[in-house]
């Protein structure tokens, strides 16, 4: 039973992941002040988006795109958290 619930939430779990994952290659590829960059701003996309959702769109169809943009969000910066920690930590 608990499998099928979680078939709904995979694509949205996946999109953390893959952000994560990508932002934590990307941490080993640039410079700080650049991962730093581009996380802002994704992290300022991914906040328009959100408003968006709620203003724009609304509905359960507002709150899907709210959900896996802050999933996203999320995923951005975990990933630029534990690319940085392990980067200096090096």
């Amino acid at each position: 039973m608990d499998a099928l619930m979680l078939e709904g939430w995979t694509p949205i779990l996946l999109f953390g992941i893959v952000f994560a994952v990508g932002m934590f290659i990307m941490s080993r590829k640039v410079s700080r002040q650049a991962l730093f960059s581009t996380s802002a701003v994704l992290s300022l996309i991914c906040l328009a988006v959100i408003i968006y959702s709620v203003i724009g769109v609304g509905g359960w169809e507002g709150m899907g795109l709210g959900v896996v943009s802050i999933t996203i969000l999320l995923g951005i910066w975990i990933g630029t958290i534990i690319g940085a920690l392990l980067r200096s930590s090096n």
